[in-house]
């Protein structure tokens, strides 16, 4: 198995410890509060719940595939060392800017209907604070699965609850 297979291949089969989730609390108290304070204060989000249904429902599970789990195999999996191995500054900065130019491309390449929202700078300031967030959990805990519920929670919330792009 080559080293991107092997670092994916870890990444999907680790499961944090007790020590690990512990951490991932933490880690979650400052970083969805940094969030929800930068998503209201900006006026990117405020309490608009889309009505509950079948479509709510499609729109929920189907987040958890595209974008969490397919960013995060990418962003944190592949560009980011499991915590036994170093990782100095710069190339924490490297795996954020990464992350955050993603959606952008995206917005460019794609066109995806809420294109015009990923080249917000409110937005990208957001992804930032997201992309650092994920990248510590994933330092922390050696696994995808905490960065990939925390990704998906946060979209689902987002786009289902608090008024974002529904494309």
């Amino acid at each position: 198995m080559n080293r991107a297979g092997r670092r994916l291949h870890a990444a999907l089969t680790t499961w944090p410890d007790s020590r690990g989730w512990r951490v991932v609390a933490r880690e979650l108290l400052w970083g969805l509060s940094l969030i929800a304070v930068l998503a209201f204060v900006t006026g990117l989000a405020r309490f608009d719940p889309m009505p509950f249904d079948v479509r709510w429902l499609g729109f929920f599970f189907g987040l958890m595939f595209v974008p969490a789990l397919g960013e995060e195999l990418v962003f944190r999996a592949l560009l980011v060392p499991p915590p036994h191995q170093p990782f100095p500054a710069w190339q924490w900065a490297l795996a954020i800017a990464i992350f955050v130019a993603w959606h952008p491309f995206q917005a460019l390449t794609f066109g995806p209907p809420w294109s015009e929202i990923f080249l917000d700078w409110r937005f990208l300031t957001i992804a930032a604070a997201l992309g650092a967030l994920l990248v510590r959990l994933y330092r922390a805990t050696g696994s995808i699965w905490p960065c990939v519920a925390t990704h998906w929670l946060m979209v689902a919330a987002w786009k289902l609850l608090f008024a974002g792009p529904i494309g």
